[in-house]
């Protein structure tokens, strides 16, 4: 993890998305074709042109469009881990762009489903309180929703060691730049304050 330097997911990423892709449009493809094969060999004609008409022909076109969008996709997501904080942009059509501080992080997690396994990277989700809390807590990964995540990077697990190391070395909800020695005086100044009142 090198400060200020821009760098996106690893190029795996397409191929995974492809096999996803081919998991879901394979099977449906294949019981269209069965179908409209059967309606054809038992005489409706008519029947099995509508249904290539309606079912296969749509499918075929979300294929392409997803074919397309991947690679496309892959390329608009950046990651940068600055001095205060993380950013991460993505999106082809709908720009998203996020800043974490690091003195906002509650929790850094990382997933690695079985395909990602296999091609060696995972991703990382990094929460905040505020966002987290509103997303429903805790939680199976799925019910939780993380305020940013950089996904399928080969080295993960060593990202999440590395983000965990600079948050544990930051004051939780701490402004950037101030350290834990001038929050406690302030606290105790108020602290003085509120004595002072008390006791006239």
């Amino acid at each position: 993890m090198k400060i200020g330097q821009e760098f996106h997911p690893d190029p795996r990423m397409k191929p995974l998305f492809f096999t996803y892709l081919s998991l879901i449009v394979i099977p449906l493809f294949v019981f269209g074709l069965a179908l409209t094969a059967y309606l054809y060999l038992i005489g409706e004609h008519l029947a099995a042109s509508v249904l290539a008409l309606v079912y296969i022909l749509p499918l075929v076109v979300m294929m392409l469009f997803v074919g397309y969008w991947i690679p496309k996709y892959y390329s608009s997501i950046k990651y940068v881990f600055g001095e205060n904080e993380v950013r991460v942009e993505r999106g082809v059509w709908w720009k998203m762009r996020h800043a974490i501080p690091y003195s906002r992080v509650m929790s850094v997690d990382t997933i690695q489903g079985p395909i990602s396994r296999r091609l060696g990277i995972g991703t990382v989700d990094i929460y905040t309180a505020g966002y987290t809390g509103q997303a429903g807590g805790g939680g199976r990964p799925g019910m939780r929703r993380s305020e940013a995540t950089i996904m399928h990077v080969p080295n993960f697990l060593a990202l999440r060691e590395e983000i965990l190391g600079v948050v544990r070395g930051r004051p939780l909800f701490a402004a950037p730049g101030s350290g834990s020695d001038s929050i406690g005086q302030q606290m105790l100044e108020e602290l003085r304050e509120i004595r002072k009142l008390l006791k006239s």
